[in-house]
């Protein structure tokens, strides 16, 4: 009997990677991409395919497909984790217009690129699911502009996939994150500092009094964000679920989705504020 075979975008590093070894654990045939200069190794030594795959340009994510659907029958699951965050940090009215696109290219463009290119063998296997990261959504960060508008879009793209899929029984669901321990998050001090540069001084001069409290307040808990292992772990949840639920949330961000419907969006809101030092 054939293996199920899950896309994994991001494999070469992070949740991505977390996400292709667990499946791989537990008996998927598991396909994964990385991004040029990414080294494979520890994919090979867990037997993971890969491909490497530029996720906003639409030939590569459609010549992987045509090359995927040569050797299986069909895509059980699609799981996209790839995306970029530092091009897209900063504040909205600092964050120079080739950054935003940019986020948005690989973000928003490069998961629909996956979708529509591997919908065929989802639907060749028949009730197949596909999962999207949207991290974030809950609430806002500071500093993080452009990424988060990004993964809204993504949360959008599941929410019309879930429409348009029922008729094939396909499913589709979100995974919310608050804040993971990736490379993306590494340095946040030395991250910030080359995101205020970016911006220019104009913006820095209007906003850095302003954000610094809460900047200092975020870098002072990332070390309590979820591990990958601990959001993988939500992805095969969702995976193995009988029905997949409308949007699964990491342990970190639980506790928020409580929070708002027990407090109401607008005292919610502003617990946040001023838990972030924005007030």
């Amino acid at each position: 009997m054939q293996k199920k075979c899950a896309v994994v975008t991001g494999a070469g590093s992070g949740l991505g990677f977390a996400t292709a070894k667990m499946l791989k654990e537990q008996g998927w045939n598991v396909i994964g991409t990385i991004v040029e200069g990414q080294s494979p190794a520890e994919l090979d030594k867990l037997g993971i395919a890969h491909y490497t795959v530029d996720i906003s340009d639409e030939k590569q994510t459609y010549g992987m497909a045509e090359e995927v659907g040569k050797k299986v029958d069909g895509v059980a699951a699609l799981v996209n984790v790839a995306g970029i965050a530092g091009p897209g940090g900063g504040v909205l009215e600092g964050i120079p217009m080739k950054d935003i696109r940019l986020t948005f290219d690989v973000n928003v463009l490069g998961t629909l690129n996956m979708i529509r290119a591997f919908l065929p063998l989802i639907r060749k296997y028949g009730a197949g699911r596909i999962v999207n990261v949207s991290a974030g959504v809950r609430t806002p960060a500071v500093f993080t502009g452009a990424y988060l508008v990004s993964k809204f879009a993504v949360e959008g793209i599941t929410n019309v996939l879930r429409y348009e899929m029922a008729p094939f029984g396909i499913q589709a669901t979100s995974i919310e994150p608050a804040g993971m321990k990736t490379p993306m998050v590494a340095d946040p001090i030395e991250n910030q500092k080359k995101t205020w540069n970016r911006m220019g001084e104009e913006i820095k001069a209007v906003y850095y009094d302003k954000l610094s409290p809460s900047l200092n307040f975020i870098n002072s808990v990332i070390d309590k964000a979820d591990e990958p292992s601990d959001v993988a772990a939500v992805i095969v949840k969702a995976l193995n679920a009988k029905k997949m639920k409308i949007r699964y949330m990491a342990k970190s961000v639980a506790w928020q989705a409580a929070a708002q419907r027990l407090l109401g969006e607008n005292a919610f809101e502003g617990m946040m504020q001023k838990g972030m030092k924005l007030r």
